[in-house]
């Protein structure tokens, strides 16, 4: 039979686990014209809750304009992606799309093509004056564009944007600004954005001095809960008459550290492994061990090209996150241990988590960072950058 365990690809409706309750809050927003921000760490689906959340939606009548900003080098490529997504939509709607569009999004001077033998659309844009050294104002009007849209359809109509500060990080103040004047004013269309940045979201999003503060709901995105995630990994090893070790269960979680992305992965390379063993047919601890270990040699020249592209003080501040689980980095014993002072250490997070290395994670009184990817440490300790001692060598 087929691996149940699916990782690195949306997944469609019935193969999420324990989302019921972030997809309806989504579809709810996307029908109801609301605007709403989903933060949530990567690998943490909300990729996948999106595109659950987007076809319950259409069949709800709503259309839906969904694209990843982090996919689109340049604002003129998305706004060019948005008005073909448009036309795209728009042709089962209305007599020649084509004219539809132009008129809607005027602004932008779209050159809007059809090729038959594809079914695909495509779109140009025209840079006119109000445009230069202002690109965020191509998005702008694009929205605008939108909205008329959705004033001339008898349908909800939503915007999904997918990595949404990547967006923030490329326009800086001017865009949050240019783009917050824009989207209250569009209450005939439901915005929700999606983002991995947490610290940066969160910020945005509750700081009164920036301009979403207050734009729309929050649903922050945790791990899921043991118990679900348990019984639908169980499941997909009973389905192949495996038996199961609650145990080994447990170990796959903890191994993961609950990211979502990696439960899957782990568990799948675990189904193989005991597929793969003609002694017995049962998941243990032991079988979970050898699965990471295959995982993480499979995945080596990946960690060690991240390992290699960090400056010595970067891989020492990466090191002090995986030994230390995160917490007392600014400590005067683990400065020391690692060789570093407080402004280098600070510097040097900052740095591993623009890249997505690390991520912090604020709770009351308490702050911790973490990798990205758990199974990072575990290359760490065995390419021998973490020793099984206190004080792992260093570069």
């Amino acid at each position: 039979m087929q691996n149940p365990f699916i990782f690195g690809a949306e997944l469609e409706p019935g193969q999420l686990v324990d989302r019921e309750e972030e997809v309806r809050q989504v579809v709810g927003a996307l029908t109801g014209r609301q605007k709403l921000f989903l933060i949530g760490p990567r690998r943490f689906g909300k990729t996948s809750i999106l595109n659950v959340a987007e076809s319950r939606a259409r069949e709800q009548g709503a259309m839906i304009l969904r694209h990843d900003a982090e996919a689109y080098p340049t604002y003129e490529d998305l706004v060019s992606a948005i008005v073909a997504n448009a036309a795209r939509q728009l042709t089962s709607l209305a007599a020649k799309a084509g004219e539809q569009v132009v008129k809607l999004f005027s602004a932008l001077r779209p050159k809007v093509t059809y090729d038959g033998s594809s079914n695909t659309w495509t779109a140009g844009i025209g840079l006119g004056e109000t445009h230069k050294g202002e690109p965020q104002q191509l998005l702008v009007d694009a929205l605008d564009g939108v909205a008329r849209m959705a004033e001339s359809l008898e349908r909800p109509v939503a915007v999904i944007i997918d990595e949404f500060q990547h967006l923030v990080e490329n326009g800086g103040a001017a865009v949050e600004r240019q783009l917050r004047a824009t989207i209250q004013r569009h209450t005939q269309v439901a915005y929700v954005f999606a983002g991995s940045k947490t610290s940066l979201l969160n910020d945005m999003t509750l700081n009164p001095a920036r301009p979403f503060y207050r734009l729309g709901g929050r649903l922050f995105l945790g791990p899921v809960p043991r118990d679900d995630f348990g019984k639908a990994i169980r499941r997909g090893f009973a389905k192949a008459k495996f038996t199961v070790d609650d145990a080994a269960v447990e170990r796959i979680f903890d191994l993961a550290e609950d990211v979502p992305y990696n439960v899957q992965a782990l568990a799948n390379m675990a189904w193989e492994t005991v597929r793969a063993d003609g002694r017995q047919e049962r998941l243990t601890v032991a079988v979970v061990e050898r699965a990471l270990d295959r995982l993480v040699a499979q995945d080596g020249p990946f960690y060690s090209k991240l390992w290699n592209l960090c400056t010595q003080t970067q891989q020492r501040a990466l090191i002090a996150v995986a030994a230390m689980h995160g917490r007392g980095l600014h400590g005067a014993e683990v400065l020391q241990r690692f060789r570093m002072v407080a402004s280098t250490m600070t510097k040097s997070l900052a740095a591993l988590e623009s890249r997505d290395i690390i991520r912090r994670e604020d709770a009351f009184e308490d702050t911790r960072w973490k990798l990205e990817d758990p199974f990072f440490a575990v290359w760490l300790v065995k390419v021998g950058a973490i020793s099984s001692g206190r004080q792992p060598p260093l570069a």
